[in-house]
């Protein structure tokens, strides 16, 4: 347990997780929009994908921990923390694929350019959608949309889980 608290404590766990929740909280309050489950939904992933790296990366390198069960366990918690965030905003299947795809962009962008810019991916596929149809914000039920999803999460988790020391730009 104890290994837990200081892997969470260095990668900002904490501060991450509350500003997730009062991003969520402040898009509850706009008037409905579908964007907005969507807004919600990238706005906590990028809260909290800033402690997908450590501080050191020659620490992480020479580490004696298992660093890829750290990796994945973080990144399921990212897709799992956003979507109890976001309940009850959207449909069930619209949130999941949404957190699925948008915390796999996220690995992606914190494996190839850093924790502290884990955002960019997320936020910048956002920025697309709000002006094209994508499988963001495309209606439930959307078989496209959800495999778009499950591609970006499963490729996200997998580098930052296999070659998140090796990728860095």
């Amino acid at each position: 347990m104890r290994a837990f608290l200081l892997y969470a404590r260095s990668r900002q766990v904490p501060a991450s997780v509350a500003a997730a929740a009062l991003c969520c909280l402040l898009v509850r309050l706009l008037p409905d929009d579908p964007r907005f489950p969507a807004l919600a939904i990238t706005a906590a992933v990028s809260a909290l994908a800033v402690g997908l790296t450590g501080q050191d990366a020659d620490l992480d390198r020479t580490a004696a921990r298992p660093w890829p069960a750290y990796r994945l366990a973080h990144v399921l918690a990212i897709a799992t923390v956003t979507a109890l965030l976001v309940a009850g905003m959207a449909p069930v299947e619209f949130v999941v694929r949404g957190c699925v795809g948008m915390t796999g962009l996220a690995a992606l962008a914190a494996a190839l350019f850093g924790g502290h810019m884990a955002w960019t991916l997320p936020c910048a596929w956002f920025a697309i959608s709000v002006f094209t149809e994508s499988w963001l914000v495309a209606p439930t039920g959307s078989l496209p949309a959800m495999w778009f999803a499950i591609g970006f999460g499963a490729a996200g988790a997998a580098v930052q889980v296999f070659f998140q020391s090796t990728l860095k730009l």
